[in-house]
């Protein structure tokens, strides 16, 4: 779910990345204040591979229960419970976004008190990143600026074209999509695409009134007693009491395989469901990669600063933790984890569901869940 814009350079050496990044560190020291906009941007990652550690346990713990209700000569399986999925991961996403947010508005400040040194009353609450919907809407929001004498926002100036050549309508190229093509492709889904500006300020303005939908479980699951071609293959909500899976006849041997997962539903304009730890890995690459270095230098610096960064007591220095920083984002370093655990439930064996209304004389049928 990376941006489609900005490809890795893959060719460059560790240790050139590390020298970049003590190069860049040492600019980003006079940038800002205080590193800690750094360390928000490592947090962001440390909050995405949580929430992915968590979902992967959730479901791999088998979330769901079931139970076999004979009708008639038919059987069919129901869901008895939902086990809640962990209140931490809404919270771990929500601190996510605030931190990307926040780290870009820092920026904001920085570059406006450069030119107009420690802002104070009404001016000061105007000074944030403008993340808008059309050119008209930027140019109103420049306008009140320079009318409250924020000049470093004025038309012409460094400032006013980097922010602009963010803005969703000057940058077509970048795009988060919700699902890989290939994916969309086999469970017949289609890809929703959204600009990672506008899906970072919708999440951001939808968390500030209610909490993210983090927590809501999608299942995909898939029977042999139907086509593959007939079944639906993209993952569906689930609620106990919900069929999973098609009528069998009493007697007759079915397996049903269920894999159940924590999604997040992306806010209005957007529809889409989407892994949450790909959504933010996404998203604070575009931050990391795009965003903070055009505002401060007018270039796109991919790989810039590495993604995990140790931020406990361990006695170094800002510059040393971020030498020894690793490149490895939380989406790669969740793959492993996730793959084992797959790879430790398939090899369990079947289980099968209890019978809710046995019939006398007949064998029941096999559910493998």
């Amino acid at each position: 779910m990376a941006s489609t814009r900005y490809p890795r350079q893959d060719q460059k050496t560790r240790q050139n990345k590390h020298d970049e990044v003590a190069q860049f560190s040492t600019r980003k020291t006079a940038h800002y204040s205080t590193i800690t906009d750094t360390f928000r941007l490592a947090r962001a990652d440390e909050c995405a591979f949580r929430i992915g550690d968590l979902a992967s346990q959730w479901s791999s713990d088998g979330p769901l229960d079931f139970e076999q209700v004979r009708q008639g000569e038919y059987v069919q399986l129901f869901v008895t419970r939902l086990r809640p999925a962990p209140p931490e991961a809404s919270l771990l996403f929500s601190e996510a976004v605030n931190h990307l947010r926040a780290t870009i508005d820092n920026v904001i400040w920085y570059l406006v008190e450069r030119e107009h040194g420690e802002l104070t009353g009404y001016p000061a609450t105007l000074v944030n990143m403008p993340i808008v919907q059309a050119p008209t809407s930027f140019d109103n929001w420049i306008r009140k600026r320079v009318q409250n004498k924020i000049s470093a926002f004025g038309e012409g100036t460094p400032l006013h074209q980097r922010m602009r050549a963010l803005q969703h309508y000057a940058d077509l190229q970048s795009s988060i999509p919700s699902m890989g093509e290939l994916l969309a492709r086999l469970t017949g889904q289609a890809v929703e695409r959204a600009h990672p500006l506008l899906l970072l300020q919708a999440y951001s303005n939808y968390d500030k009134h209610r909490s993210i939908r983090v927590a809501v479980a999608r299942t995909f699951g898939s029977s042999d007693a139907t086509p593959l071609a007939t079944q639906k293959l993209d993952h569906q909500a689930i609620r106990v009491g919900d069929a999973l899976g098609p009528k069998v006849r009493w007697g007759q041997p079915a397996s049903q395989d269920a894999s159940t997962a924590l999604m997040v539903e992306r806010p209005s304009p957007f529809t889409a469901w989407v892994n949450p730890t790909k959504e933010l890995n996404a998203m604070r690459r575009h931050v990391s990669d795009v965003v903070l270095p055009i505002l401060l230098t007018g270039l796109e610096m991919p790989n810039g600063l590495p993604p995990r960064i140790s931020l406990g007591d361990d006695g170094r220095s800002n510059r040393e933790r971020l030498n020894s920083g690793t490149w490895e984002d939380a989406e790669a370093r969740i793959g492993p984890v996730v793959r084992a655990r797959y790879e430790e439930a398939m090899a369990k064996e079947p289980e099968f569901a209890p019978i809710a209304e046995d019939a006398p004389d007949a064998p029941p049928p096999e559910w493998h869940c």
